[in-house]
């Protein structure tokens, strides 16, 4: 396993601890026999969106500048 690995693995789960509260909060609103499953899948999908972000490039300053142009020439 590389190191950049091991770093995004920890940067994953640095996210969901921070999450954990959250997701703990909000599961309790579902009932009891559900709770688990759907802990899972919050966290699963927290970790898929993770590793999305982590993978991408950030925009350039020119890139970025073109995008948020043409976000306002679509929106009039």
């Amino acid at each position: 396993m590389s190191v950049e690995n091991i770093q995004k693995q920890a940067e994953v789960q640095a996210i969901i601890d921070q999450l954990e509260l959250k997701i703990l909060k909000h599961v309790q609103q579902t009932i009891f026999k559900e709770r688990e499953d759907l802990m899972q899948e919050l966290k699963m999908v927290i970790v898929e969106k993770a590793y999305k972000m982590l993978d991408e490039e950030p925009p350039g300053f020119f890139e970025f500048i073109e995008r948020e142009i043409f976000k306002k020439e679509v929106i009039i």
